[in-house]
């Protein structure tokens, strides 16, 4: 072959080369299918979100306030003091007041259903040589005459006994009276110390005590 053949045949090759190289690097590129469409989820059902994309929550890990209640107190002026003592440090006081029933032991009667009566039987006792005796002049048993207020019931019986072998018919019941209590309530931060100890060294009777610390509807002073 002439130089010009073989110079024509290295060209053809040359040009073939780089279109099956520029074939080649390029591949068979060919579009993605479209993906199928996915259908919304319905409105009430949760949504689950990455920790990432949670909201910040405001931090909550400071102090709670702390309530407590002491009493009961035997006055209104031990309530008063109580409540100015704690109002030092307490952010809120609330203070009420309750009524205990208690029992002031048994109690020894006659019955009169009226004070000329009442007078008659007192006159009678004195004659059977019976002393300690009273006509009651006021409340609910009044006119009634009292022999004897005892705390134990066989000291009771005892004077039941003696009085209806005089010939008297003593009566016997216990008696209760409405004894009112004071108490004082108060919100307090747990890091502060409220001056408690002081009131109860006062009133002895008194406790210090947790409590539910107040509603918003509740009053307080």
């Amino acid at each position: 072959m002439s130089v010009a053949v073989w110079r024509w045949l290295v060209a053809v090759l040359v040009i073939a080369n780089t279109f099956a190289l520029v074939i080649y690097l390029r591949g068979d590129v060919r579009p993605d299918p479209p993906a199928p469409a996915v259908p919304a989820l319905p409105a009430e059902w949760p949504r689950l979100v990455m920790a990432a994309e949670a909201p910040e929550t405001a931090d909550d890990s400071g102090s709670e306030e702390e309530c407590f209640s002491i009493g009961p107190l035997p006055s209104l002026l031990a309530q008063q003091r109580a409540e100015d003592r704690l109002r030092l440090v307490a952010d809120r006081i609330r203070t009420r007041q309750t009524v205990s029933e208690r029992d002031r032991g048994w109690w020894v009667y006659l019955a009169a259903g009226s004070r000329g009566r009442a007078l008659d039987l007192t006159r009678q006792l004195a004659e059977s040589g019976l002393e300690d005796f009273f006509v009651v002049t006021r409340g609910d048993m009044e006119n009634v005459v009292s022999v004897g207020l005892f705390e134990n019931i066989d000291n009771a019986r005892a004077r039941q006994r003696q009085v209806r072998e005089a010939g008297f018919n003593a009566q016997m019941e216990i008696r209760r009276e409405s004894t009112p209590q004071f108490w004082v309530d108060y919100e307090v931060d747990p890091e502060l110390e409220a001056p408690w100890r002081f009131v109860i060294e006062a009133s002895p009777n008194a406790q210090h005590r947790a409590i539910p610390c107040f509603g918003d509807g509740e009053a307080f002073s």
